[in-house]
């Protein structure tokens, strides 16, 4: 943010390309022929999380058709390559935008990682900061170099944060448990006072919203998904103002949009996505560790930059998982999984999985699937099915799916049914053979008249 056209800039970024002839030769042409310089260049390995990202994102963004070429084919190689490139122009330069748009046009996965000043040119607050430091230290005795020792972004990073809590529930008391190096503070229609004691957290009751918002830098909105419109009504809206309000639904187009509409231009707004439960990790495990967790987020609009990045690093220094992904991006990957999930889990309640001494990694997965879902409100599901297009859909498709294991177990049993009925009609019949050629040998092996008995000179008796 501060850098402008007149400073000189390095621009690092990272893009994949295509296993075709000379494609590496074509994206760099993007660069030489607007005379943009490359300074580094080299490839690294890709890792199979970003794999498996570009072979859902070809399912979901192409055509079967499209999704089945070389290009974006769901066969896409267990080995790809990143290209790391360095070019010494700024992103803010035309012909740099011009030519990552031509990039884009071959790549199916291209990121800028920053512009950053040139040959270690200091700007901004860091220059301000030097700049202080060494007119402070003007006329005094060298006692050696002078070194800035603690930089601006430090403190923002290291922020205290008065954050506030609207709703309580179940995933608002995890919630504060991930932000207790922050002053945190809640409200709710319930009285939650003695769980907000428990977690060193200061409750408001519901009628008490004036004072509750008083000297917040963040609201957090945890209510259920279908009641974020009628609590944005409630809330003193002039009391928003300058404040950061997030937002952690499953599903962002809709929250996005009512923040937008409902909220001044004054308010910053953040729509994320934690996509972790209370009491799980990583591995679907037990434990309140955010190791590996998605945690995707979108600054939507964000006037304090310090102070969102403030917010967010809490859960980064938690080693969660941090996507920054577009709304709409954020639910076209995530709306039907996440459905489908919830629905799996509220069919599969505890009386259809019992506790066994023995159990193979599939059943432990769907009782862990079980305890998941059920550990969430009613309401957050049907969230997800109101706001969700697809979800009649799926819900018609899961039934069908049902009908269709059904027909087939009904079509196996009536196989082998009739299978063992013909094969009992056969041994019945074979059976009838076999008593029909044994008749048929005792009748020749029996004595007849022509073997009669003749006396010694060879005449009959």
């Amino acid at each position: 943010q501060h850098l402008n056209k007149k400073i000189p800039c390095k621009t690092s970024l990272v893009f994949t390309l295509p296993n075709s002839a000379g494609a590496l030769y074509k994206s760099l042409a993007c660069f030489s022929l607007r005379d943009i310089d490359m300074s580094k260049i080299e490839s690294r390995p890709m890792s199979a999380a970003l794999l498996n990202y570009l072979r859902f994102k070809s399912a979901v963004t192409y055509s079967k058709e499209a999704a089945s070429s070389q290009k974006y084919g769901k066969d896409l190689p267990r080995f790809r390559y990143l290209f790391y490139l360095d070019i010494l122009s700024s992103e803010l330069d035309e012909g740099v935008q011009n030519a990552l748009h031509h990039l884009r046009e071959q790549s199916d996965y291209c990121r800028v990682l920053g512009s950053y000043p040139a040959k270690s040119r200091l700007v901004g607050p860091v220059a301000e900061a030097v700049e202080a430091l060494n007119a402070a230290n003007a006329g005094k005795p060298s006692t050696g170099d002078l070194r800035l020792k603690k930089l601006p972004s430090d403190e923002d990073e290291a922020r205290q944060l008065k954050i506030g809590l609207i709703g309580y529930g179940n995933f608002g008391n995890y919630l504060s448990q991930q932000l207790s190096q922050h002053e945190v503070r809640c409200i709710d229609t319930l009285d939650k006072s003695k769980e907000a004691e428990e977690n060193n957290v200061e409750y408001y009751p519901n009628f008490d919203m004036t004072n509750f918002l008083q000297g917040l830098d963040v609201v957090i909105i945890t209510v259920p998904m279908i009641e974020l419109e009628e609590t944005l009504e409630s809330l003193p809206v002039d009391k928003l103002r300058n404040k950061l309000v997030v937002e952690v639904c499953p599903l962002n187009v809709y929250p996005k949009t009512v923040l937008t509409r409902m909220l001044p231009s004054e308010v910053d707004i953040l729509c994320t996505n934690p996509m972790f439960s209370p009491g799980m990790n990583a591995d679907g495990q037990a434990g309140k560790s955010l190791d590996g967790l998605p945690f995707v987020y979108e600054k939507v609009r964000i006037r304090d930059t310090s102070r969102a990045d403030s917010f967010l690093s809490t859960f980064e220094r938690a080693r969660a998982q941090m996507v920054e992904m577009a709304s709409e991006d954020h639910d076209a990957y995530v709306a039907d999984a996440e459905f489908v999930t919830h629905l799996t889990g509220r069919l599969l309640d505890r009386n259809l999985l019992p506790v066994t001494p023995v159990s193979s990694r599939e059943y432990a997965a769907l009782c862990d699937l079980a305890d998941l879902t059920g550990n969430d409100t009613f309401d957050l599901f049907y969230g997800m099915f109101k706001y969700n297009d697809r979800a009649k859909a799926l819900l018609d498709k899961m039934r069908d799916n049902l009908a269709s294991v059904e027909r087939k177990l009904a079509a196996k049993e009536a196989y082998l049914a009739a299978s063992a009925e013909m094969k009992n009609s056969e041994r019945q019949k074979l059976l009838a053979e076999c008593k029909m050629l044994l008749r048929e040998m005792a009748k020749t092996s029996a004595p007849t008249p022509s073997t009669e008995s003749k006396d010694e000179e060879g005449k009959p008796s």
